[in-house]
């Protein structure tokens, strides 16, 4: 490369550079206030909740957790008998707007259906669940795997 090139080359970033730059700082871009961000966001049907409202959410809701039936079925029950014994072992859950996956999983740890809420959401997030959850009540049995788990929350 000779000297002549290698300077029109340096020149060429210059003159780009202060182009940009000059683009820049004439724009008239409009920066929007917070509660200009929260109406557009609200006209487009999206709700908007600060972190104070989200945690009293939280703080109120209690846990639809019911107690776990550890009794073994009798060989001489009845198969409605039986049914009720599998009906007490279900634990419900429910997942309300709002909630990001550590408050889900921090819920389904509280309620018995998981045993390490960091482990859980870590699978959550690598398998792509973390983002597919789903509102609602959820029914779990106690020996759910993970993976079961995960997709009765995304179903």
């Amino acid at each position: 490369m000779t000297k002549q090139s290698l300077r029109s080359f340096g020149f060429g970033l210059l003159a780009a550079s202060a182009a940009l730059f000059v683009f820049d700082y004439t724009s008239t871009e409009k920066t929007l206030t917070e509660e200009e961000m929260i109406s557009a966001l609200e006209e487009n049907n999206y709700s908007v909740q600060i972190e104070e409202e989200k945690n009293e959410k939280l703080e109120k809701k209690p846990v639809e957790a019911e107690p776990v039936n550890t009794e073994a079925p009798v060989k001489g029950e009845s198969p409605e008998q039986e049914q009720q014994n599998v009906e007490k072992n279900k634990i419900k859950v429910t997942i309300e707007t709002g909630m990001s996956s550590k408050d889900v999983v921090n819920e389904l740890a509280e309620a018995g259906v998981i045993d390490d809420a960091e482990s859980f959401n870590t699978y959550l997030t690598e398998n792509d669940f973390a983002s597919d959850l789903q509102i609602g009540t959820f029914t779990f049995s106690p020996n759910m795997s993970d993976e079961e788990i995960a997709k009765t929350l995304t179903k």
